[in-house]
C-alpha cells in the first residue's frame, strides 16, 4: 500500500456515457401509428363511464381504454356532458399512464376540426390544455411534436404544420410523419385542418408568380396518384389558385395552364355546375373560358381562313369582348377544327362538335360561335357564313349553349321574324368599308344598350 502512490496505474477511465445508454440512444423511435379503431359498442361505453362517474365510481379498465373516442363520437359524446368529460381528463391527468396520454391524444389529431368550425369549440381546447399540461411528462413523439409544432394549441397547430409542410415542399401528413406520428393516411381531421391552413397561407402570399402560384397549389391539392386531395375542400383549393388573379388576370398562355388544371380536375362549370358550387371564384373561371372560346373560335378558323376577310372580324369581336359585353361562350367544330384545338390549347375539349343532320352542309373547317350577349343569343359562322341574332334566349329557335352536339339548323335561323321573338341574319359584306360590322353593332345595341364604335375595331 505504501507503494501504491508512486505506481503509475493503468485503469481504464470511466466513460462520460455508458455504452447501454449509446446503445439506446442509437435505437430509432418506431414511432405512434395513429389509426382509427372506432369501437363497436361506442354509446354502450359512452352510457357506462357516464353512469360510473356520476357515482364517483372508477370506469371499467377496458372502457378507459377507449374513453377518447367517445368523446367527440356517438349518438351522446362526452363533449355534450361536461362534467363526465372533466372526471375523465382528471383521471387522464392523475393516471401517469402514458397508454393513456397517447390514447387521448392519438383521437385529439384524428378528430381535430379547426376552431370556429363546430360546435366543439370548448371540448377541443380543454382535451388540448389536458394534453399540453401532461406532455412533458412523456417522452415520445407527441411531445416532440407538443414543443416542434405546437400540436396541443389548437389555433397555432394547423398553421404551424402547414407553414413547416410549405417550407419542406411536402404535405401536413409528412410533417406529422416526420416527429413519429405515422399513418395519418393523409386526411386525418389535423392534417385536414394543416391543408386549409396552407391555403390561406398560399392564397394570402403576394410573392408567388402565376406559375408559381399554379405549382405550388396544384402540388399541395393532389394525392401521389394525381386525384384530388381532400374533394370536399375544393371550393378553397380552386380559391386559392383563381381569387389573387380575379382583377389583374394572367397572360393567356398562363390562363390555358390554369384551365387545363381546373377543367381537367373539376369539370367545365358551364357543363358541371353542381362541382363548382363550392367555388367563390366560379364567375373569374367562367370569364376565363369565355375568353378561351372565343380565342379557339379565332384562332382555330383563323388558320385556314382568308386573311382579308377574317382580320375584320377577329378585330369586331376582340372589340366587343374587350367591352365585356360577351356573358358566355361556346364552339361547334367539324373534326379539323377539332384536332386544330386540341393541338393549340390542350385543353379537355370545353366544345362542341358538328354532328350529321341539318340543311346547311359542313365545309371542311366550317365552325359557329355562339355568344350570349346582353338578352340574346349570336351565332358568328366562319367562312362565307352568317351572322345569326336572336333578340331574345327564350326564343324556342335559338341555339342553347353548352351542348356537345349541334347540327347545322341548330345553329342557323330558320324561322322568319315575328313580333314576340325578333331573329336578324347579316352577311359578312363591305368589311373594308365596315358596313356589316355597323349592323352586328346596331343588334348587340339593341341587345344591352352598349354601343360600339366603329374607332375600337377599325384596322389601322
Amino acid at each position: 500500500m505504501a507503494e501504491i502512490p508512486g505506481r503509475r496505474l493503468n485503469v481504464p477511465a470511466m466513460p462520460v456515457v455508458s455504452r447501454s445508454v449509446q446503445a439506446a440512444a442509437g435505437i430509432e423511435d418506431p414511432g405512434v401509428t395513429v389509426v382509427e379503431r372506432k369501437p363497436d359498442d361506442l354509446d354502450q361505453i359512452a352510457a357506462r363511464l357516464s353512469e360510473a362517474f356520476g357515482a364517483n365510481e372508477s370506469p371499467r379498465r377496458r372502457d378507459l381504454n377507449q374513453a377518447a373516442w367517445c368523446i367527440w363520437e356517438g349518438k351522446r359524446p362526452l363533449a355534450e356532458q361536461p362534467s363526465v368529460l372533466t372526471k375523465l381528463l382528471d383521471h387522464v391527468r392523475g393516471s401517469g399512464r402514458k397508454s393513456s396520454f397517447r390514447r387521448l391524444a392519438s383521437v385529439y389529431v384524428t378528430a381535430f376540426r379547426p376552431l370556429g368550425t363546430s360546435a366543439n369549440d370548448a371540448s377541443l381546447r380543454q382535451v388540448a390544455r389536458t394534453l399540453e399540461a401532461i406532455a412533458p411528462a412523456f417522452t415520445g413523439p407527441f411531445s416532440v411534436a407538443a414543443e416542434a409544432l405546437r400540436l396541443f394549441d389548437p389555433r397555432e397547430a394547423p398553421r404551424v404544420i402547414a407553414g413547416r409542410a410549405l417550407q419542406m415542399g411536402s404535405s401536413p401528413s409528412t410533417v406529422l410523419a416526420g416527429v413519429g406520428i405515422q399513418n395519418m393516411a393523409s386526411e386525418g381531421g389535423l392534417a385536414e385542418a394543416a391543408f386549409l391552413a396552407g391555403l390561406e397561407q398560399l392564397a394570402a402570399d403576394a410573392t408567388l408568380s402565376p406559375t408559381e402560384r399554379l405549382a405550388r397549389i396544384s402540388g399541395w391539392g393532389l394525392r401521389g396518384d394525381g386525384k384530388v386531395l381532400f374533394e370536399q375542400h375544393r371550393g378553397p383549393l380552386v380559391d386559392a389558385l383563381v381569387m389573387p388573379h380575379g382583377d389583374n388576370p394572367p397572360a393567356k398562355d398562363v390562363i390555358d395552364q390554369y384551365l387545363r388544371f381546373l377543367v381537367g380536375k373539376f369539370g367545365d362549370p358551364r357543363l358541371r355546375q353542381a362541382n363548382w358550387s363550392p367555388m367563390r371564384s366560379t364567375a373569374t373561371v367562367r370569364r376565363w373560358l369565355t375568353s378561351l372560346s372565343l380565342r379557339q373560335f379565332l384562332d382555330v378558323v383563323d388558320r385556314g381562313a382568308y386573311v382579308a376577310q377574317w382580320r375584320y372580324r377577329r378585330a369586331f369581336w376582340e372589340a366587343v369582348h374587350r367591352r365585356d359585353l360577351i356573358s358566355d361562350a361556346w364552339v361547334v367544330f367539324d373534326e379539323v377544327g377539332d384536332d386544330a384545338a386540341r393541338r393549340l390549347f390542350k385543353v379537355e375539349a370545353p366544345y362542341a362538335r358538328f354532328e350529321a343532320g341539318g340543311r346547311k352542309p359542313i365545309e371542311r373547317g366550317h365552325a359557329v360561335l355562339l355568344l350570349k350577349i346582353g338578352k340574346g343569343i349570336v351565332a358568328e359562322w366562319s367562312h362565307n357564313g352568317r351572322c345569326n341574332v336572336w333578340h331574345s334566349a327564350t326564343d324556342p329557335s335559338a341555339p342553347q349553349l353548352h351542348q356537345r352536339r349541334y347540327n347545322t339548323d341548330e345553329t342557323r335561323i330558320s324561322l322568319k321574324s315575328t313580333p314576340e321573338f325578333l331573329r336578324i341574319e347579316i352577311t359578312h359584306a363591305g368589311s373594308e368599308g365596315y358596313n356589316w360590322q355597323a349592323k352586328v353593332a346596331n343588334e348587340i345595341h339593341a341587345l344591352t344598350n352598349i354601343r360600339i364604335l366603329e374607332s375600337e375595331y377599325r384596322l389601322y
